[in-house]
């Protein structure tokens, strides 16, 4: 049991060692000036061949915290054919729009 003991002190020391020998450095800190770093932008437009302006609400403002949502046109297409019918795999008396 000692000599387990006397190992792990013995690694440990040597560990430690060159923790005691390092040289501190007095780092210095120089003035940091924000307005001395350059900025480029990117002028890049993305082009998706279509003018998004028309897809969007009028007055529509991407910062604004909420949108209002009359300003939102939905549209809905009134019958899909999925080539079945749909009523005979849904219970009776079935209304999705029932809360």
């Amino acid at each position: 049991m000692k000599y387990k003991k006397y190992i792990s002190t013995a690694f440990l020391a040597m560990l430690l060692v060159p923790l005691f020998s390092a040289k501190t450095t007095a780092a210095t800190i120089e003035d940091f000036d924000i307005d001395a770093i350059k900025f480029i932008e990117e002028e890049s437009q993305i082009d998706l061949g279509f003018d998004t302006n028309e897809y969007l609400p009028e007055d529509f403002n991407p910062y604004q915290e909420e949108v209002p949502v009359d300003g939102i046109n939905f549209m809905e297409e009134e019958s899909i054919d999925l080539g079945f019918e749909t009523k005979n795999y849904l219970p009776q008396n079935f209304d999705p729009y029932k809360k």
